[in-house]
C-alpha cells in the first residue's frame, strides 16, 4: 500500500491534493506534523512513499520513494480541476493507467502498477476522449457496490501532464513542468518552502 504525505505545515491546496490522491490510489495519507524525514520513511516502510512538496503555498512536487526509502521518481507540477465531482467517485471503481512511454508512465508503471500499464500513443490517448458519457448515465444514481463495479477510475499520463478521472469525467489535471528519475534527493523538510 502507498503511504501519502505532504510538508510539514502545507496550506489547504496542498491538504486537498493530497486527499484526492490518496482517494484516488486507495492509499494512506498521513498529517506529517512535527516528524522528521526518516520518521516519515519509518512510517511508509513496506511500499512507496508520495511527498508532496509545496512552492510558495501551492503543491509543486510529487516525490516518489521506494519501499526502501530510496527515492525513484520527482515530478514538478502545477495542478489543475477541470471538474468537481464527489469524493464517493474518487473513491469507487477498478484503476486503468495508461501513458505514452516517459519517464513518468515509466517509474510509475515500474514501483506502483508491477508493469500492469499499458503504453499506448498520445494520440490513441487523445481519441479515446471522444466518447463522453450519456446523459442519462450520468443522471443515473448508483450505489456504493454499483460504482465500484461499474466506474472506472483512470490515469492518463501524457509527456506534458496527468489527467486523472473517474467514470471518463477529468477531475484532477497534473501540468508536468519538469522530472527527475533515480536518486532525486532528499532533505529533511521535503518542500517547505520557509
Amino acid at each position: 500500500m502507498m503511504l501519502l504525505t505532504s510538508s510539514r505545515k502545507p496550506s489547504q491546496k496542498t491538504k486537498i491534493l493530497c486527499k484526492k490522491l490518496a482517494l484516488f490510489f486507495d492509499a494512506a495519507y498521513m498529517n506529517r506534523g512535527k516528524m522528521g524525514f526518516s520518521d516519515v520513511l519509518e512510517n511508509g516502510a513496506g511500499g512507496v512513499l508520495l511527498v508532496v512538496g509545496e512552492f510558495h503555498g501551492n503543491p509543486g512536487s510529487l516525490s516518489f520513494y521506494d519501499e526502501s526509502g530510496q527515492p525513484f521518481l520527482s515530478v514538478y507540477i502545477s495542478e489543475s480541476y477541470p471538474e468537481k465531482i464527489p469524493q464517493d467517485d474518487i473513491r469507487f471503481g477498478r484503476h486503468v493507467f495508461c501513458g505514452t512511454d516517459n519517464a513518468v508512465f515509466q517509474k510509475l508503471n515500474e514501483y506502483l502498477l508491477g508493469g500492469a500499464g499499458d503504453i499506448v500513443s498520445e494520440v490513441s490517448l487523445s481519441e479515446s476522449k471522444k466518447n463522453p458519457i450519456k446523459k442519462e448515465q450520468a443522471a443515473k444514481v448508483l450505489t456504493a457496490k454499483e460504482k465500484n463495479e461499474t466506474f472506472v477510475r483512470k490515469l492518463e499520463i501524457y509527456n506534458d501532464r496527468m489527467d486523472f478521472s473517474s467514470d471518463e469525467r477529468i477531475f484532477m489535471r497534473l501540468y508536468v513542468k519538469s522530472v527527475k528519475t533515480g536518486d532525486v534527493g532528499v532533505c529533511d523538510d521535503a518542500g517547505d518552502d520557509e
